[in-house]
């Protein structure tokens, strides 16, 4: 098990959760635009999750970037409505105070999706989830790069 998933710290047990059985445990970071950064990880060589962190313009409910997300269709809103999620994938909004002069103007969304597993546990998406959005609040992809790097 990767402990740090593409350079984001997580407990492994939460993303074991959600992954289906194998011999073999591979992860790729994906950057498809300049707003979007995706970790795909593979069992077996086969696409079993995606975590991305994507950037969206600020103040968008989280109820309004789930449908980029299909897997989130008909998903459970957190209390706080920063979180919604299904058996098969999550979206969730970090804090208002993760920002860069990267992306002015914009909130970053963490998006949780599993590929064709059988998973169906929406309590393991949603704890994977929330601890992946708190890790990634804590991250450097929440804060200023240092002056000369």
């Amino acid at each position: 098990m990767p402990s740090p998933l593409c350079g984001i710290a997580v407990e492994p047990a939460l993303v074991k959760a959600v992954l289906p059985g194998g011999d073999s445990l591979t992860s790729a970071t994906q950057k498809p635009n300049g707003g979007t950064i995706r970790c795909n990880l593979f069992v077996d060589d086969k696409l079993v999750l995606s975590l991305a962190q994507a950037w969206w313009s600020e103040g968008k409910a989280t109820a309004a970037v789930s449908p980029a997300y299909p897997g989130t269709k008909d998903g459970t809103m957190s209390e706080d409505e920063r979180f919604i999620y299904s058996g098969r994938a999550g979206v969730g909004r970090t804090l208002p105070s993760c920002k860069t002069s990267e992306h002015p103007e914009q909130d970053l969304y963490i998006a949780v999706e599993t590929r064709d597993t059988g998973i169906d546990d929406p309590e393991a998406i949603e704890k994977l989830l929330t601890a992946y959005t708190k890790a990634v609040e804590g991250s450097a992809a929440c804060r200023e790069p240092a002056a000369g790097s």
